[in-house]
């Protein structure tokens, strides 16, 4: 298990050195993942790639190149996971248009399962993850450590219906004042291989509150892939007003198995 846990942890410092793929600009208005952060199982590997257009308001908008985070169980339990986005962010108050493109400061962290579901109790995560300032390129370069600490309450009503909710305190990198998260959601599995899944997410502190909501459809092509589609909006004056992604998923289970006697 040593061993293991070794590889993985070089295999993230590897990503985020090369500074070649992901992660959803550090800032007040970071999204929040909908669906549970912690689905893998032992030796599990796990790629979630996204590629998104974000319109924060009617002067300033960001693409997404794209964002992407890998998984990795240690064990039925603990995961580690590693995020990085690159990203163009296109400001429109001036003349000529100014357009930043990079990489933004790159995260690691882990999920530990606590409790796990059942009818009669919620699954219970805890998520930290970290931004490094200076894992970025120059121009993407955050002031300050950027931590994110969550808790991920998750209960199945039924085999096709799940609720939870992920109350969390975020800092953007560059204010030393945490924001506090919300996360509120549902999924409905609609068919065998499709499941909808609905949220509202929001980020409080000092400023005005940004209240938002979107959609996600899922399509299970089979046991390694996954693909959907995201659409939101934002529901408070402060809050972005549009946002609209393509994603996909892909995993595989990395132990070795036992050959039959």
């Amino acid at each position: 298990m040593f061993t293991k846990t070794v590889f993985i942890l070089v295999m993230i410092t590897a990503c985020c050195s090369a500074q070649a793929q992901v992660k959803h600009k550090i800032k007040k208005s970071r999204r929040n993942k909908a669906e549970s952060r912690f689905t893998l199982a032992k030796n599990d590997l796990q790629v979630e790639w996204e590629t998104g257009y974000e319109k924060l308001n009617s002067s300033l908008s960001t693409f997404t190149y794209p964002n992407a985070t890998i998984h990795y169980g240690i064990t039925s339990r603990f995961e580690v996971n590693t995020e990085m986005s690159v990203l163009s962010a296109y400001d429109r108050s001036v003349s000529p248009q100014v357009t930043s493109t990079g990489v933004e400061p790159i995260s690691a962290g882990f999920n530990y399962l606590l409790s796990k579901e059942s009818y009669n109790g919620p699954a219970v995560i805890a998520a930290v993850q970290l931004a490094i300032p200076f894992l970025a390129t120059k121009n993407f370069v955050a002031s300050h450590l950027a931590p994110l600490i969550e808790l991920d309450i998750q209960q199945p009503f039924s085999k096709k219906l799940t609720a939870g909710i992920s109350p969390g305190v975020f800092w953007d990198g560059f204010s030393t004042n945490p924001s506090f998260i919300y996360n509120a959601h549902i999924a409905y599995a609609a068919a065998k291989k499709w499941q909808l899944t609905s949220e509202c997410f929001g980020f409080i502190n000092g400023e005005p509150a940004q209240h938002n909501f979107d959609t996600q459809v899922d399509y299970t092509v089979n046991k390694h892939w996954q693909v959907g589609c995201t659409g939101g909006f934002g529901l408070s004056k402060s809050a972005h007003k549009g946002y609209a992604a393509l994603n996909w998923v892909w995993g595989i289970n990395t132990g070795v198995k036992k050959k039959k006697q």
